[in-house]
Order: structure tokens, then sequence, then C-alpha cells
């Protein structure tokens, strides 16, 4: 018997155990990250337009895994809110991290700002 294949049950099992150590090292490298995500505004009523400024985006802070936050761009993180039922006048609305669009793995923390403050008017002036 070689050296080799002697005690082969050992060997097997130490290069089992040491691939999945490798795997869960290198797959529970979590980071974060802060991306700016564009704001989408559904279900404006109708009749009713934004009057003035309006936000484009905030600020989102992300925790995952390295690799998928490396191939993260503000194409893939959305932050929708919902106008409908508002009235015309000032709105200020929560952005919640529910509100917020990102794939399978990664987490929202944090939204910067947290309100959104918007003015609705007539469509018609």
């Amino acid at each position: 018997m070689s050296a080799l294949t002697r005690h082969w049950e050992l060997k097997l099992i130490a290069l089992v155990v040491s691939t999945i150590l490798w795997a869960f090292v290198v797959t529970s490298d979590k980071s974060e990250l802060i991306i700016a995500a564009p704001l989408e505004l559904d279900g404006i009523p109708s009749g009713l337009e934004i009057k003035g400024e309006r936000p484009d985006s905030v600020e989102v802070q992300l925790h995952g895994l390295r690799a998928t936050l490396a191939h993260l761009g503000p194409d893939r993180v959305r932050a929708r809110l919902s106008l409908a039922g508002v009235r015309a006048g000032d709105v200020t609305l929560r952005v919640l991290p529910e509100q917020i669009a990102v794939p399978p793995g990664v987490t929202v923390i944090r939204v910067n700002p947290s309100r959104v403050h918007l003015v609705l008017g007539s469509a018609r002036s």
C-alpha cells in the first residue's frame, strides 16, 4: 500500500472539510455599499402634477456579498413611492427600506433622505 492510498478515508474527509471551509470563506465576504437609487413616483392622481423641485434619487445603504455589490449599479436599485390618494398641496412621503427594489441577497440598511417633500398642483395651470 502506497503513502498516497494509505488512510484514504481520512484524506478524503480532510479534502471535503477544507473545500467546504474554503467555499464558506469565499461566499461569506459581506460588505456595505452606498448608492444613489433613482426615485420613481407611481400613482399620481389624475388632474394633479408635481410642481417645482422634485428629487431624482435617494441615497441607499446596502448590505450583501461583496461580489454581488461589486456588480450592482443604479439600474438594478430603484426607490418606488406611491402617490395614490394624495391631494393637491404640500406632501411629505416617508421612504422606507421596503420601498427600495434590490436584487435577491441584498438588504437595505438605510435610506437618506428618509422623507421626500413634494408639491402637487392642478395639471390645468
